[in-house]
């Protein structure tokens, strides 16, 4: 039987402008579905595996569209709630290539921990914490704390992805950012970074002494993903960068989160999560090198995942 993964974070609209003129100038935009968590969520459906969505839409078209858009994929909403309005990140990409963000918050900070059935959760399971939003201040912050607390106390395998975003984390809140990553991966089994978060949490210069200060804040299984490169891993003093492979990249938005998602859809059939050995890692770390790069041959990040049976 395959066990449960729950997502906990934002589920959103990203209106993508798709003139090339970036948020000033563009005029014309593209509704997508986003929010880091569901799209983690959505990898492991697509790849034929078990995931809740827990998180907060709004009671209105938008909220209606993305809860059916996870339903469709299988997600099980039992803990999603439509209440408020929907969050909408806008994204504009210019003639440069560079995009820009900018945020309506809508009631995705507002999810509560009395939303979550804990009777569903057993530690053969795994919870997911990975969000731009989740440690924006506000309910949704508390709901993250408290359900991590139980995830300690419960011995249950528990999954983090800093997710950082310069957008919404001003440079006034970023100490608190860091404090707060840290203490999320004092109890992490396993950790997703992109090289940027990796320095900015840290705070060291190359990737073996950040990796290892990971370690000694308490997080078992490290990995690092570095685009065209592959990913680093490191388990228990071995490391090694596991490499992708080669496509021609369209949009690289939700790679990270679909990489995520293959990740934790292989380690939720294993009952001894604990004691994976490092030639299994690595195994399981080029498979979803495989997902995240597909997921970057096409637009819109839910959509550009590839199926168990695409893959094969």
């Amino acid at each position: 039987m395959n066990n449960n993964v729950f997502c906990i974070g934002e589920l959103l609209i990203d209106m993508v402008c798709v003139d090339n003129k970036g948020l000033k100038n563009g005029e014309k935009f593209e509704k997508k579905a986003g929010g880091a968590p569901a799209n983690v969520a959505a990898s492991i459906c697509k790849l034929e595996g078990n995931a809740y969505f827990l998180g907060q839409v709004g009671n209105d078209f938008f909220g209606k569209h993305l809860v059916e858009l996870l339903k469709s994929l299988n997600i099980n909403t039992e803990m999603t709630v439509e209440r408020g309005s929907t969050t909408i990140a806008l994204v504009g990409i210019d003639a440069n290539g560079e995009r820009n963000f900018d945020f309506l918050r809508g009631s995705d900070g507002e999810y509560s921990f009395d939303n979550i059935d804990l009777s569903k959760i057993s530690n053969s399971d795994i919870i997911h914490f990975g969000s731009a939003t989740g440690f924006l201040e506000g309910e949704l912050k508390k709901t993250y704390f408290k359900l991590l607390e139980y995830a300690k106390s419960n011995n249950i395998y528990v999954s983090f992805d800093p997710n950082y975003r310069d957008a919404l984390i001003t440079q006034d809140k970023l100490e608190l950012f860091v404090e707060d990553c840290v203490k999320f991966l004092r109890y992490s089994n396993f950790t997703k970074l992109s090289d940027e978060e990796l320095y900015l949490i840290t705070k060291e210069k190359d990737i073996e002494s950040a990796v290892n200060k990971l370690h000694e804040i308490g997080v078992k299984v490290v990995t690092v993903t570095l685009g065209s490169k592959g990913t680093y891993l490191s388990v228990n003093g071995k490391n090694e960068v596991i490499p992708s492979i080669k496509i021609k990249q369209v949009d690289s938005t939700g790679a990270g989160d679909a990489f995520v998602g293959a990740v934790l859809r292989q380690v939720s059939d294993i009952d001894d999560k604990e004691s994976i050995s490092f030639d299994r890692w690595k195994d399981i770390i080029s498979f979803a090198n495989k997902v995240g790069a597909i997921t970057c041959t096409n637009y819109g990040a839910i959509a550009s995942m590839p199926t168990l049976n695409e893959l094969n």
